[in-house]
Formats: structure tokens, C-alpha cells, sequence
């Protein structure tokens, strides 16, 4: 694949290539979290503080989007802003050296500084509407979107190691840093589990009765032995997950026909473990390192805080990754029971603001100029008052009067507020205060990804909402019906199984006749908690 490089204006350095390792640097989902950094402060702030500034905190794994783009166009637009910022109190600082010196006269000043407020304003501007129409644009032509993005000095290539690793979930090991371990894959949909009693199944025997009817003789006539059993066949946790994963795969994507495969079908094993690091002072060797895929135990789903659990994800990206739905499927085996869990997870369209990036001319014109030009004649006070007012930003934001907040921190605000910590040191309440002495412990895992903070909080459009719920019931009952044969298979009673299979899916049927708005109880209900972009503060 060759990759145009062209130099962005005001960016420094020229785009670099993406590696061919990620898979996803061309998607749309990527594309629009990149203009997202651009058009959304908060967003951009809060990207470049959870994979920039938090690097001690593993990153979450990628489902169709690719993190280090994401970074790149977030730090370039960074760039941009803080050299209006720094220009614009240039321009400030010496209108008051030269009025005071007596060599301007203050009202000319007060018109410098105004135009040069503007003049970065407006260039500000055409950058940014240049970047988004030329190289974040789908324009199905040579200069439209090639997965390149803007070069940084801090973008090293030590950190887009780092990120490539963590977000492509290397060694198929994913930490998790919260309460919930599928990170980044989104909201839950409405999940189920089922025991299995494993007995063997009931023999079928060839039964017949004389013509007086007195006893029973080998014959053709088919009955029922209700006292004899099929010895089981044994099995592993492994060997059942190993063959849903085949099955789901070969039936759903390489083996299906080409009208009915389902192409951004991917099938998974990953496990999942917390990620604590502890700094002992007394070892000697200070913070301890992340455990590898062969430091954990071969006990399967270990009951402590610390255990990594199996799960095999079946992940579905349409709309172009914008899109996904996942599905992860867990097996464990005890007391002579097969315990499955199924929990489906659904990364909804991203923030509808993003897609404007789409809807721009294809070509910067003189009379968008012009347009840019009055729009920036109207801004400037407002944006020369807050750039007086800048020195407040280092203040809490508890102590800003609500009407300075939006001047100070500009850029709009999620519905909901994500405050992510580090310590997972609890409120010491002891009467010595003995917690002062522990060990001190910094979890790194994974909380949230770029993409659930950029989640709108509703479908743009209503076959999004029906392709999210067609996705999950066609792998809920292929999974089922693979299930059965694999227990059909080893000798198993599928009683059991047949009754909840029943359960299950009339619980779905039923839920499809459930009234509400239009973009709820769609057979699933669909509120993300992370909504909109996180409640934090701009760059």
C-alpha cells in the first residue's frame, strides 16, 4: 500500500505511514475519532491524557479504531491551538510594552491586538477546515483519507509500540483497571447463564410385543429404555471452547455463502486479569512488572481478585467499524456441570458532531473565506476575553463562577462524568492508620477506550439499532445449536439444555413485542453510560 505524505500546514513534520500490524488505521470509526480531536476539546484533552500522560495505564483493546492515529491528530491539533494561544498573548504582551513606552497610541493597540487576535483566529481556522476536507475526508480519490497521521515529538516510537501491543491485545492477555473486564467493548445488552447437568443420554432400544401382548422380543417397533444411559464422553473447558470458536467461525463467516457471511466476523480467545503494580521498597527492585501470559496459572477460572478468566469473544464490526457488537462466551466446568456464560456488549455510532467532517465542501473556496473570515470577526471578543482569563484555568473548577466555566474550559460536555483514577488504596479507617505503611499499589488497567468516550447516546439510525440486535441473536442461537451438538456429541442429556435454549430465546421473543421510544427496547435496550464525550477538562 503506498501512502501519499503530504505535509499538513502548521504541522511540523509530514504524516507517517501506518505499520501494516494495525489493521484498523483506515476504518471510518478511525478517521472520525481523529476529526473528533479537532472539532471537541474535551475529547481531545481526555485522548491525549489516557494515552499520553496516563502511559503507566495499559491501554484498552481496539474494536475497529486505531489508537495511535487517534493520538497523532490530537496532539497536531493541539499543536494548532496552543500556538494561537501563545502567539495571541505574544501579541497582547508587546501592545503593552509599546503603550506603555508611549511609542503606540493605546486606541491603535487596542485595534493591533484585535486584529492579531483575529488574523491567528482566522488561520487557526483555514488549518483546521484544510486538514478535515483534504486528509480526513472520504473522497474516494487519491487525496481523500489514507491512514496517515501527523508526526509529534512526543508520538515516539517507543509509545506507538506501546499502544500497538496493548490495544491489539498481544498474547490475547487483556487488563482491565474497573469493575467490569470487557473494556472497550462498550455497553451491555441483556445477558443470560445456564447450569448444564452433565448425565449421560437415555439409550433407545428396538422393542416389540408378541401377538398376545405378554412380553417383549427384539423386534422393529421403536420405545424408550427410561432405566439405561450412554457413558459420557469427557471433556475440557478447552476443547469445548476450542470447538464453538471453529464452528462459530467456519459456519458463520468461512463457510457460509457469500450473500449470507458475515465478513467483520472475528472469533477470539482472551483472557482477562486485573493489573496491579505494587512498589516494594524492601525487594529492591521498585515497581513490579505486568504478569505475561505464562506467568498465569493454569488453574481454570481461579476464584480470587487477581485470577484471569477465559472468555472467547465473537466480535462483529459493521458499518464500517462504526458499529460493533461483541460477544463473549465463557465455559467452566464443576460438580460435574457445564456453567455457560454469555454477555453481549455493543460499541453504539460514535458522537453525531464527529460526522461533520463529511458534510464540509469538497473544496475551500473564496466565498467559504469569506464566511470564515466575518465568523471570527464576531468570535474574536470572546475569544480575547478568555484568553485574559487563561491564568483561571489552574484553578479547580469548583472555585469558577458557572458563567466564566465555558470561557475558561471551553467545549461541550457529556451527559455523564468519567473521573478516572489511579490508586486503589481504600479510605484507611484502622486505629493505628496502619494503612500508611502498606504497600503502595497503582492500577493499571484498562478503565475506559477513545472510542466508548466518543459513544453517542443514541443511534443515528434506526437499521443501526436493528443490526445491533440481528448480530447478537444470530450468534446467541448459532452458539446454542453448537452447543447442543457438542454435548449430542460427548453423550450428554440435552433436557436440560433444550429447556433453557427455550427459555432463552422466548425471553427474546417476547422482549421484540416490548413498546417504548424510538431508540429503546428494541428487542435489546441500548443506554450507554458513556454517552457524548468525557466530562473533563480541554488541553
Amino acid at each position: 500500500m503506498t501512502v501519499t505524505r503530504t505535509v499538513l500546514p502548521h504541522t511540523a513534520e509530514p504524516p507517517q505511514a501506518p505499520p501494516v500490524s494495525r489493521a484498523y488505521a483506515r476504518t471510518k470509526a478511525t478517521r472520525l475519532l481523529s476529526a473528533g480531536t479537532y472539532l471537541d476539546p474535551v475529547y481531545r484533552g481526555t485522548v491525549i491524557r489516557e494515552l499520553l500522560r496516563n502511559r503507566f495505564r495499559v491501554v484498552a483493546p481496539s474494536y475497529g479504531y486505531d489508537n495511535v492515529s487517534v493520538l497523532a491528530h490530537a496532539l497536531a491539533a493541539r499543536r494548532l491551538r496552543r500556538l494561537q494561544r501563545w502567539l495571541g498573548a505574544g501579541s497582547v504582551v508587546a501592545a503593552l510594552i509599546l503603550t506603555a513606552s508611549g511609542a503606540v497610541n493605546p486606541v491603535i493597540a487596542v485595534l493591533l491586538v484585535f486584529w492579531a487576535l483575529w488574523a491567528l483566529a482566522y488561520l487557526r481556522r483555514i488549518v483546521t477546515l484544510n486538514i478535515l476536507m483534504t486528509r480526513l475526508k472520504e473522497t474516494g480519490t487519491d487525496g481523500g483519507f489514507d491512514g496517515a497521521y501527523p508526526a509529534n515529538a512526543r508520538l515516539t516510537e517507543t509509545l506507538i509500540r506501546k499502544i500497538d501491543r496493548e490495544q491489539s491485545a498481544s498474547d490475547s492477555l487483556v487488563f482491565y483497571g474497573g469493575f467490569r473486564p470487557f473494556v472497550g467493548a462498550g455497553e451491555p445488552l441483556r445477558d443470560w447463564a445456564n447450569a448444564q447437568l452433565l448425565i449421560g443420554a437415555r439409550k433407545l432400544r428396538l422393542k416389540s410385543r408378541d401377538h398376545e401382548g405378554k412380553r417383549d422380543v427384539e423386534g422393529t417397533a421403536p420405545g424408550l429404555d427410561t432405566d439405561e444411559r450412554k457413558p459420557l464422553l469427557p471433556f475440557t473447558v478447552d476443547k469445548i471452547t476450542a470447538y464453538v470458536g471453529e464452528r462459530m467461525a467456519a459456519e458463520l463467516r468461512d463457510g457460509a455463502k457469500p450473500g449470507e457471511r458475515i465478513e467483520g466476523l472475528a472469533v477470539e480467545r482472551r483472557r482477562f486479569t486485573t493489573a496491579i503494580r505494587t512498589n516494594d521498597r524492601t525487594s529492591g527492585e521498585g515497581w513490579s512488572r505486568l504478569p505475561g501470559i505464562g506467568d498465569l496459572p493454569d488453574l481454570h477460572w481461579r476464584e480470587d481478585y487477581d485470577s484471569a478468566r477465559e472468555y472467547l469473544c465473537v466480535r462483529i464490526g459493521s458499518w464500517n467499524e462504526e458499529l460493533v457488537t461483541s460477544i463473549f462466551v465463557g465455559f467452566d466446568l464443576k460438580g460435574n456441570t457445564l456453567h455457560t456464560e454469555f454477555y453481549p456488549y455493543v460499541l453504539g455510532p460514535l458522537v453525531e458532531d464527529f460526522h461533520l467532517v463529511d458534510r464540509l465542501p469538497d473544496a475551500f473556496d473564496g466565498r467559504l473565506a469569506v464566511r470564515v473570515a466575518w465568523d471570527m470577526v464576531k468570535a474574536t471578543p470572546r475569544w480575547g476575553f478568555s484568553l485574559l482569563l487563561s491564568p483561571l484555568r489552574l484553578l479547580p473548577e469548583r472555585f469558577l463562577p458557572s458563567p466564566l466555566r465555558s470561557l475558561v474550559r471551553p467545549g461541550r460536555r457529556g451527559p455523564s462524568s468519567i473521573r478516572i483514577g489511579t490508586s486503589v488504596t481504600s479510605v484507611d479507617s484502622s486505629e493505628f492508620r496502619l494503612g500508611r505503611y502498606v504497600t503502595k499499589s497503582v492500577n493499571c488497567g484498562a478503565l475506559t477506550s477513545v472510542r466508548e468516550l466518543a459513544t453517542n447516546d443514541y443511534y443515528h439510525a434506526f437499521f443501526q439499532k436493528s443490526d445491533a440486535v440481528k448480530y447478537t441473536q444470530i450468534v446467541e442461537r448459532r452458539l446454542l445449536e453448537i452447543i447442543r451438538t457438542f454435548l449430542n456429541d460427548h453423550n450428554v442429556d440435552l433436557t436440560d439444555h433444550d429447556r433453557a435454549q427455550n427459555n432463552i430465546l422466548n425471553y427474546e421473543d417476547k422482549s421484540m413485542h416490548v413498546s417504548g421510544d424510538n431508540n429503546r427496547n428494541f428487542g435489546y435496550e441500548y443506554a450507554p453510560g458513556n454517552g457524548g464525550t468525557a466530562n473533563g477538562q480541554g488541553d
